[in-house]
């Protein structure tokens, strides 16, 4: 006897197959490109642009507009899985002038690490809102991991995205944030500082170094 779907499962069914049909309900590309617009208009030429999760190219075309893009869709575009090749970016010392982030799920596993990509310019990422998602324990047992709570509001996700900046000293300001039904899709300005002018530090000065005394000198305790 066969079992019956849930209604999890067949809201997850319609969710993937809007998806492979490119539905702009589950896309938003209007929105998306219109925010591109709003926020690099007059900013940037010739820029270095890294697009993570492209899918079919549906923003491509106009961050053409502002320079080169480095496209990445394993599905779409067969050029590899998104969150192995930003780690092997970041291995290669890479750096942008604007990253596109657009996963279908929650972009939480490529935090703090993708501002190391960055060092003066813009971060898109596209968040699912938590409250619209049905979670199970994983899922939220992810949220609280990196949010401190399961259905973290808009406010606490985007403090947390500014404070990740701060663990590769990135002074990260939210510049944009657009309501797209089931997600929002958020822009930032990242820009690379001094941990020691961020903080009002100053380096001590080096004091003369000692040299330690010989081996039959040395005290015992």
């Amino acid at each position: 006897m066969s079992q019956q779907k849930t209604y999890r499962a067949i809201r997850h069914d319609i969710v993937r197959q809007k998806q492979a049909d490119n539905s702009s309900a589950v896309h938003h590309p209007d929105e998306k490109i219109n925010q591109i617009h709003k926020v690099l208009d007059g900013q940037l030429k010739d820029a270095s642009i890294l697009e993570l999760f492209a899918g079919r190219g549906n923003c491509t075309r106009h961050y053409e507009k502002y320079g080169k893009v480095h496209c990445y869709d394993k599905k779409y575009l067969k050029t590899g899985d998104s969150f192995r090749e930003y780690h092997r970016l970041i291995a290669d010392n890479k750096i942008y002038d604007v990253i596109d982030l657009d996963p279908y799920g929650f972009p939480n596993r490529l935090f703090p690490d993708i501002y190391l990509l960055i060092e003066n310019g813009f971060l898109f990422v596209t968040m699912p809102k938590p409250f619209v998602n049905i979670m199970n324990g994983i899922t939220r047992t992810h949220m609280i991991s990196y949010y401190d709570e399961h259905n973290p509001p808009l406010d606490k996700i985007l403090e947390t995205y500014v404070n990740w900046g701060l663990c590769h000293w990135r002074e990260v300001q939210v510049i944009d944030v657009v309501d797209c039904n089931s997600i929002w899709r958020i822009a930032l300005s990242v820009k690379k500082v001094k941990a020691t002018e961020y903080t009002g530090v100053k380096n001590r000065p080096h004091e003369e170094s000692v040299a330690p005394p010989p081996d039959n000198q040395l005290e015992l305790f």
